[in-house]
């Protein structure tokens, strides 16, 4: 493990990161051209740049797991063309990541992982006077934050409105989503999900012409607010390599909570 990581591997975090991780997913479940299974493995598959397809649990008997995974390979070739297998510390059977090295699928740390304790806050970016963070209340906001979200990712992303709409907006909601305005022009989004036990911020994306000026890690700074005013002393987020550097300005430190991927495609030979 690389000295600077500070390890969380051992902790109960991984499992609420796993969980949380999950929630998120399934809030797609049922779409058209989704496919979601949950059972003793959860798998997820759009097709789509975003959310993506990706293996989040596998509890599986020791008995017979080279049989499962060619079976799990043959059903996954049906569905999509690649997908990325997350095993979390708590997965079964605990050899699963060294397996699927032997198959040629060698296993890494899954992207940038951070992590930070929100029991003493950093100071927000500055940012305008007249900046304000304003939450999504109905489909009219969402489908304006789907396109300033578009704009940011530079995807199209119907399938975010059709999931998030369709959760809805009152208090049973645990999926939470913000747009930072400069006046009444918005220029930031991100999305809060409190599910699994923990918190954990989304979906924060910024179009390029408002980028470097502070709004990404504005709306940031009020999630990890409100986060800590749900009552958790800590967070984690999974963070894309531009938005690193922005996140741990705010506190953020890299940390391993033991997930390691292992990417599959159907033009990998085993």
């Amino acid at each position: 493990m690389t000295p600077s990581l500070l390890d969380l591997s051992g902790s109960d975090k991984p499992r609420r990161v796993q969980q949380n991780m999950i929630a998120y997913m399934s809030m797609f479940s049922g779409l058209p051209g989704v496919t979601t299974e949950s059972t003793d493995t959860f798998l997820f598959v759009s097709n789509r740049p975003a959310p993506g397809n990706i293996i989040l649990r596998t509890d599986w008997q020791a008995d017979g797991v080279e049989e499962r995974i060619d079976a799990l390979f043959e059903h996954i070739n049906r569905l999509t063309e690649r997908i990325d297998w997350f095993i979390f510390p708590d997965d079964q059977p605990p050899d699963l990541g060294k397996r699927l090295e032997g198959r040629g699928l060698p296993g890494g740390r899954a992207g940038n992982w951070l992590w930070t304790d929100l029991t003493a806050l950093s100071a927000a970016p500055a940012v305008p006077d007249n900046f304000h963070i304003e939450r999504v209340c109905d489909d009219e906001m969402m489908a304006e934050w789907v396109r300033i979200s578009e704009a940011g990712f530079e995807e199209e992303l119907s399938i975010f409105y059709d999931a998030y709409a369709r959760h809805g907006y009152g208090q049973e909601a645990f999926s939470l989503h913000y747009t930072g305005y400069v006046g009444d022009t918005p220029v930031t989004t991100g999305t809060l999900l409190d599910a699994g036990g923990g918190a954990s911020i989304y979906d924060v994306s910024t179009p390029p012409a408002f980028r470097g000026q502070g709004f990404g890690g504005a709306i940031t700074h009020a999630l990890m607010r409100e986060i800590r005013h749900r009552g958790y002393a800590d967070t984690w987020i999974w963070s894309s390599d531009m938005a690193k550097s922005v996140y741990q300005k705010l506190g953020y430190v890299d940390a391993d909570f033991g997930v390691r991927e292992h990417s599959w495609d159907k033009h990998q030979t085993f």
